[in-house]
């Protein structure tokens, strides 16, 4: 396999950054109102990190930099996108703080469990979660807010309860390693 082939997914998950500048840009333009250029491009984003995994997988390219870089930028995007809710008053701090705490949260028991088990572990309830959460965003985004804000909250509830799975598992696995 050539080394273009084997950085595709990548090369996917950094242009997930290079977007965020124009998401930002594009939401701040069309406000107060819907901004569709920024929600188009968020919709693309989330395609891609979706297709950069099973481009990985189909092209037997997976690799160190995309385990460890991919679950960074997802948590680097979401946050951006948040703050940027928050600024423009599309969410208020009560509901951004929770979700930040839980990512931050994640990120700090990302390196142990890597370190215990070779790999995180990522939930169906936690992909649910924010497949909900990144709904209720683009809602939001558009300016459809009641729909936006039952995507949210219940996205939101499922992903603090995740991320309460994720530290439930981590403690357990603690604690499992301790007595063995």
């Amino acid at each position: 396999m050539d080394r273009i082939t084997r950085n595709i997914p990548n090369a996917m998950t950094l242009a997930r950054v290079v977007l965020l500048p124009f998401i930002v840009w594009l939401y701040a333009g069309a406000q107060p109102g819907a901004a569709w250029g920024a929600a188009w491009l968020v919709l693309f984003a989330a395609l891609t990190d979706v297709a950069d995994g099973i481009v990985a997988r189909r092209l037997h390219a997976q690799s160190e930099f995309g385990v460890w870089v991919d679950p960074i930028v997802d948590r680097l995007f979401f946050f951006v996108l948040l703050a940027m809710l928050l600024y423009f008053g599309a969410l208020p701090w009560w509901v951004v703080v929770p979700l930040l705490v839980r990512d931050g949260l994640i990120l700090l028991l990302a390196g142990p469990a890597r370190r215990y088990s070779g790999r995180p572990e990522i939930s169906r309830w936690g992909k649910l979660a924010n497949f909900i959460l990144m709904g209720g965003i683009l809602w939001l985004m558009i300016d459809v807010r009641l729909v936006g804000w039952v995507w949210v909250l219940l996205g939101g509830a499922l992903y603090v309860a995740s991320g309460l799975l994720y530290l439930y598992r981590a403690m357990a696995y603690l604690r499992g390693t301790r007595t063995a």
